[in-house]
């Protein structure tokens, strides 16, 4: 993974942007990398359904991994590409090996052959070294990527390309999605986020994703959200 400074003094000044194309989902995926990873350390080498359950989980974290570089490569590399070249060649290549580790991750999952207690813990390391890697990553994309790419193109472009990702996700997909997203936010996020579908999107469909909201929310973080949406 490309580090852009692999023993930092101070931590890097976060400039704030308007529009920030990565912050919302990236708090999700952290998350559940995180939560993966602490389960297949807490796991029972012995129990088979709790390493199969790991192993599709596996699956998910990596389906949702796949799917949301395609979403960058499809709406932000091309502006990376004309506007900023160097930091578009850094985040291909950070894809590419990312790409290379996940599918490590699936073999290791899925394994049934030699002993269970080791198996699993390759697969707590391995995790556990892909999250690390894919922190740096996503480090890149928000503290340099995002600021520097509004900079360059302008607010306006940025919350096209927003729109432009946002509109390419398949309903089922943007619904797991917001189930890994919403906990994982501030209600400050979470507020920006819904207001923004409240406001754009028909009543019946925000409505289904205040369900989903619901569902997946505590009810102190569904009062106070409610609260800040009007709903209450």
């Amino acid at each position: 993974m490309t580090i852009t400074d692999p023993n930092p003094t101070t931590a890097t000044a976060l400039e704030p942007v308007a529009v920030d194309l990565y912050r919302d989902i990236h708090k999700g995926i952290r998350a559940e990398l995180f939560a993966a990873t602490e389960s297949a350390g807490r796991l029972d080498p012995v129990d088979r359904a709790g390493r199969a359950d790991l192993a599709h989980r596996v699956d998910d974290i990596v389906e949702l991994l796949v799917s949301h570089a395609h979403h960058e490569d499809e709406h932000i590399q091309p502006a990376l590409e004309q506007h900023l070249p160097a930091r578009a060649e850094q985040i291909a290549a950070d894809h590419e090996r990312i790409d290379g580790r996940l599918e490590v991750l699936v073999e290791l999952a899925r394994t049934t052959d030699g002993d269970p207690r080791l198996r699993v813990h390759q697969l707590y390391l391995e995790l556990a070294s892909f999250t690390a890697a894919y922190l740096e990553h996503q480090d890149l994309e928000e503290r340099i990527v995002m600021p520097a790419l509004e900079g360059a193109v302008g607010i306006d472009a940025c919350l096209a390309m927003n729109q432009a990702v946002v509109g390419s996700i398949p309903p089922e997909e943007m619904a797991r999605s917001l189930a890994l997203m919403l906990p994982a936010m501030n209600i400050d996020d979470r507020s920006e986020l819904l207001g923004g579908m409240q406001a754009g999107a028909p009543a019946e469909v925000f409505e289904q994703v205040w369900g989903l909201t619901r569902s997946v929310l505590t009810a102190d973080d569904v009062a106070g959200l409610a609260h800040r949406l009007g709903r209450s």
